[in-house]
């Protein structure tokens, strides 16, 4: 069967910051112009080898916006064959995109997180580095697929605290590991999901920290529930992480997956010109009189 994906992406400063350190990446799009605080676009594909991600920049000023774009050019499509190596060697790259810039501007700290879904035909391959979460529903079951890399869920791990006690908790936002760090002083892995089988129906959540530390995984759930369109459940998300505070940056990427072709009958009626549609009015008429 083939698929298409509708994809829509949001990226909003937020209610408090003055800047915004996030970008994203959709279907080959992404924010050129790092003084544009807010941006929106939506664009619909086949599900052939496809990428989206998010990123979340991180030094101030403008190290975390420049941090973000360096690693998003980095970003792009590639076959289920080679998808493996290929995450590795682009997050490699953008790693070392953000350390050469870090060098230039004598040394200073910057860096970015990133959650990306690779897509080919019908496989969907997940990747992440640092805190920005990539989410899959699946007949309205909502969950994480990828792996937070803070301390604090380490701590969950290690059951030193509960997840509760671990969102409330110092290390909830300190990384164990990010783009921007030298291969010198550590080696960075990016988490790489088990390929996921597509279905129609199914939908993908990229997004920041600016959503999830501000809205819950269940008000997310119920969101997405709601249906509607790809930016209009973007739009749902963004408005909830605002009306819960809107402390960060918020980026969110919604992508739904349909069915890509419709019924070959119907898809040749359709084509049909209006004069055909007439005689075959007139002769289904005649054939019901007849009848």
């Amino acid at each position: 069967m083939c698929l298409k994906i509708e994809g829509a992406a949001i990226t909003h400063v937020g209610n408090v910051r003055s800047g915004n350190e996030d970008n994203y990446y959709l279907f080959g799009n992404y924010r050129y112009d790092t003084a544009i605080r807010q941006k929106r676009e939506s664009k619909t594909v086949l599900a052939q080898q496809m990428t989206a991600a998010v990123y979340d920049g991180m030094g101030g000023e403008e190290a975390g916006e420049v941090a973000s774009y360096l690693a998003v050019k980095e970003c792009m499509p590639c076959t289920l064959e080679e998808m493996d190596a290929q995450i590795r060697r682009q997050i490699s790259a953008a790693n070392m995109a953000v350390c050469e810039e870090a060098k230039r501007r004598d040394g200073g700290r910057m860096g970015t997180t990133v959650a990306a879904l690779y897509m080919d035909e019908n496989t969907a391959i997940s990747c992440n580095v640092g805190d920005s979460r990539c989410y899959y529903m699946h007949q309205g079951t909502l969950r994480q697929i990828s792996v937070d890399d803070s301390e604090a869920r380490a701590m969950v791990e290690m059951g030193l605290l509960s997840p509760e006690k671990a969102r409330a908790s110092k290390g909830w936002h300190k990384l164990t590991q990010h783009l921007g760090v030298h291969p010198d002083e550590f080696m960075i892995e990016p988490h790489i999901s088990a390929p996921i089988r597509m279905e129609a129906g199914d939908i993908f959540l990229l997004c920041s920290d600016g959503l999830t530390d501000m809205v819950m995984d269940e008000t997310i759930a119920e969101i997405l529930r709601e249906g509607g369109t790809a930016m209009q459940q973007a739009d749902a998300l963004t408005q909830a992480a605002l009306e819960h505070g809107g402390r960060d940056n918020i980026t969110v990427l919604v992508l739904q997956v349909k069915n890509g072709r419709e019924n070959s009958t119907l898809s040749f009626l359709k084509k049909l010109p209006a004069p055909l549609w007439i005689l075959l009015f007139f002769l289904v008429a005649a054939a019901i009189i007849i009848a």
